[in-house]
């Protein structure tokens, strides 16, 4: 079966090559053949670095150029005209399934199959306009708002299967499709890494790593991975970095960022930590040595309505290299896959934290070990890449 995958991406989002492609890679072996058609305002560089990650993992690899000027109206007409280029796609390369991630590349496919026998998959990936309104300012009562609901809830409509991140988005996009619409085409699926990259090292590589970040021998690192700003809560990460710092002098922090400057510059606000924080960005592919040598993970984000809709990557990163982690109510599906292994705040709240604080020194600390191996097993069991797939199939064989 030929899938064609229908994304849109800005230059500095990495998931199709991180999450999708080795997913769609495995997917392979069970007989679904992957392409992709990208819709990005990358630059040509950008552009060749992406085919050639494509071209890695055996999945062919097109592009759309975004127009951007007005962004507005360029986004719009973009997408209209995508679906000529998606119905291209499904003839010259004998598509079967269209598989369009998130509202505006739905638009498209929409166009592109209008009349046709081919088969629709929405993977709806969380609710991307109400993460708007809950983080970005759209207003729920606007022109823009109500349209692309109403492509959002007729993709939902006419597909053959949806994809979500969590029961509850499921739940969302069922109620909002209406009558009709039946509750069997929809699946959760994961949003999977490698095991075999994500791991617990016990050998050199972690003491290496905590020697080159000069974490004192038997000290706790604390570590937060991803992105900052908006949603992103990093004054209330270096708020329970300091609550550790109070019941341990000899405590350091990892944040691995791609937006240092926003770290540097609400950590000047807190001077009693400045020299136990390190704030860094390194390739992905070392994120995970470093990972293996952290003590505890953080993934503080901004509980909303739309977040219920999310899985949190980072989590399952920090897992599968033996990490327990502390994040924030909201999450969708999350609760019951990091039971025993994690602690969720209810809210930023000094009591909240300083709960997770002593659970951090009374459970994790004298219990390492075990506790590393807990966090393995749930990662692996959750997370890994072998989970995503199992998920996916689950969807594409109901096809």
């Amino acid at each position: 079966m030929k899938i064609l995958f229908v994304t849109w991406d800005g230059p500095q989002v990495t998931y199709l090559e991180s999450l999708f492609l080795p997913i769609f890679h495995k997917l392979k072996g069970y007989g679904f053949q992957f392409y992709v058609l990208q819709f990005s305002w990358a630059d040509k560089e950008e552009i060749a670095l992406r085919r050639s990650a494509c071209e890695s993992f055996d999945v062919p690899y097109y592009s759309i150029q975004v127009a951007r000027r007005p962004v507005a109206l360029g986004s719009f007409l973009t997408a209209l005209w995508g679906g000529r280029h998606i119905r291209r796609l499904v003839d010259d390369c004998a598509i079967d399934v269209v598989m369009p991630r998130s509202t505006l590349p739905a638009m498209s496919a929409l166009l592109a199959l209008r009349g046709r026998k081919e088969k629709l998959v929405f993977d709806a990936d969380g609710l991307p306009l109400d993460e708007r309104v809950d983080f970005d300012g759209l207003s729920p009562n606007g022109f823009v708002y109500r349209f692309l609901r109403d492509v959002e809830s007729q993709a939902v409509r006419v597909s053959d299967a949806i994809l979500t991140r969590s029961s509850e988005a499921s739940s969302v996009l069922f109620a909002r499709a209406g009558a009709g619409t039946s509750k069997k085409k929809f699946f959760v699926v994961t949003n999977g890494r490698d095991k075999n990259h994500f791991k617990v090292d016990n050998g050199s590589i972690p003491n290496h790593a905590r020697r080159e970040l000069s974490v004192p021998s038997g000290s706790p690192l604390v570590v937060y991975v991803g992105s900052l700003g908006g949603k992103y809560k990093i004054k209330e990460m270096f708020d329970f970095f300091s609550l550790i710092v109070e019941r341990d002098s000899s405590a350091r922090m990892l944040v691995l960022t791609g937006s240092k400057e926003i770290a540097i510059s609400e950590l000047k606000s807190f001077p009693s930590i400045k020299d136990s924080v390190r704030i860094d960005k390194v390739g992905a592919s070392e994120v995970p040595r470093y990972l293996s040598a952290a003590d505890l993970g953080l993934a503080f984000i901004q509980p909303g309505f739309s977040m219920k809709a999310v899985s949190a990557i980072k989590v399952g990163e920090y897992l599968l290299c033996g990490v327990p982690c502390v994040l924030v109510d909201g999450f969708g599906g999350e609760k019951e896959k990091v039971k025993s292994v994690s602690v969720i705040l209810k809210d930023f709240s000094n009591e909240a934290m300083t709960e997770a604080v002593n659970w951090f020194f009374e459970v994790v600390v004298p219990h390492r070990k075990s506790m590393r191996e807990k966090c393995r097993k749930r990662g692996v069991d959750f997370f890994s890449l072998e989970a995503a797939v199992e998920s996916y199939l689950v969807a594409l064989k109901s096809l």
